[in-house]
């Protein structure tokens, strides 16, 4: 559809909305279909809907926000917990002690295998997951469990048996004990965020998470990471793979190719903020338009003391 010019003056603007009522009074005369060509019409129609809202707010003169900063909105809140995880310091997988606890999590690749090579030495995540509280409605670490723990000791073993391609010592982790309930938005936004690799819903190398089947489901077939990474028993007599290895290489360099690997932690937060920015016109002062005197002093500390760390 061809744009509309309305910046001639109010008589141009006054034809384009006669056009358009005259538009709308057409289409209140239309009768109600249940067809299939009728809800692909509807459908289109509220693109333009949606389009008409746009323009109509580009014609107020006073800037609007993007988006409402809600911090009641259980996505904020996802947020928050997801970039305090990431605040949380590296471990390695092959010696947690138990610890109390349920929250969220992500494991990280420091190897040579060829696959995962453009994630070594970044900070981009290979999985994230969750692990909810052993009650619903703890309170505190010790009625949560030690789920976090567990769910983070079962991928350990599970890597342990990949031993022909992984080595346990090339992966650590990050984890974040929450209160019970902010455990799930948080995932949810880490995955979407990341797009890691061995998520599944990223469905490229999917399976790290599967527990094995029952005995009325032997015939499914081969997860992806099951084979790239041969070694549990159950795994080893599925009949068929999901995918070729060949197309889950291929599938994996194109990844990384669309989703670059996070280098540093700055880099993380730069992205990070720059998801939460609301209004930026070039007509408003930043703060990189103020003059600081030479010889003013910044009084800035040369390191960050992370008192977000939680164990160890």
């Amino acid at each position: 559809m061809p744009r509309i010019t309305t910046t001639g003056g109010g008589n141009d603007r006054r034809r384009v909305l006669q056009r358009l009522v005259d538009l709308v009074d057409e289409l209140e005369a239309a009768s109600p279909s249940d067809s299939r060509s009728t809800k692909k019409f509807r459908e289109e129609l509220m693109d333009e809907v949606r389009r008409l809202e746009r323009a109509a707010a580009r014609l107020d003169p006073t800037l609007r926000p993007r988006s409402l900063f809600d911090p009641s909105d259980p996505r904020t809140s996802g947020r928050i917990v997801a970039l305090s995880m990431i605040a949380q310091p590296r471990h390695s997988l092959a010696g947690l002690p138990a610890f109390y606890g349920a929250g969220v999590y992500a494991l990280y690749y420091k190897g040579q295998y060829d696959a995962y090579f453009p994630l070594s030495g970044t900070e981009q995540p290979i999985y994230v997951g969750k692990a909810d509280p052993r009650e619903s409605g703890a309170k505190d670490a010790v009625s949560q469990g030690t789920s976090l723990y567990e769910r983070l000791n079962e991928h350990r073993r599970n890597i342990m048996k990949a031993a022909s391609t992984l080595s346990i010592e090339d992966f650590e982790c990050r984890f974040l004990i929450v209160q019970s309930g902010y455990q799930s938005t948080a995932e949810r936004y880490l995955i979407s965020f990341f797009q890691p690799i061995w998520n599944s819903e990223t469905r490229i190398c999917f399976g790290l998470g599967k527990h094995g089947d029952s005995a009325d489901t032997r015939a499914n077939k081969r997860s992806p990471w099951d084979t790239l990474h041969p070694g549990r028993a159950w795994a080893t007599p599925l009949p068929e793979d999901q995918k070729p290895a060949s197309q889950i290489w291929t599938e994996i360099a194109e990844h990384f190719t669309r989703v670059p690997p996070h280098p540093t932690l700055e880099l993380i937060l730069e992205d990070f903020l720059g998801d939460l920015g609301q209004l930026v016109a070039t007509e408003f002062t930043t703060s990189a338009d103020v003059i600081v005197p030479v010889d003013s002093p910044t009084n800035m500390p040369d390191t960050i003391n992370n008192e977000g760390d939680q164990l160890f």
